[in-house]
């Protein structure tokens, strides 16, 4: 059985380069530390390709590290690619 655990985090948008990029950074949250960047390129066929950029650090010091280590670092690959998903398919 998988335990579904809920979290928010409210992030502000540090930095802002359209069209290319924008980076988001946690006000508050679950994290020590949230850097989200956001990179846009054209794919050569009219269409765009984001390339997204995750920092993140857990708290607890020793024990936060193990957590990213022996959980987060596989997750929030995952986390990315299904929210990627959801956005191209409203988007389309």
């Amino acid at each position: 059985m998988r335990t579904r655990v809920t979290w928010r985090l409210k992030a502000r948008i540090t930095s802002y380069d359209r069209p290319r990029c924008f980076v988001d950074e946690q006000e508050s949250g679950p994290f020590k530390r949230w850097r989200h960047a956001h990179h846009f390129e054209p794919d050569g066929t009219g269409g765009t390709i984001m390339r997204d950029v995750v920092e993140f650090a857990s708290p607890l010091g020793p024990v936060g590290r193990i957590v990213d280590r022996l959980l987060l670092r596989r997750y929030m690959p995952r986390l990315i690619r299904i929210r990627n998903a959801y956005l191209a398919s409203t988007f389309d």
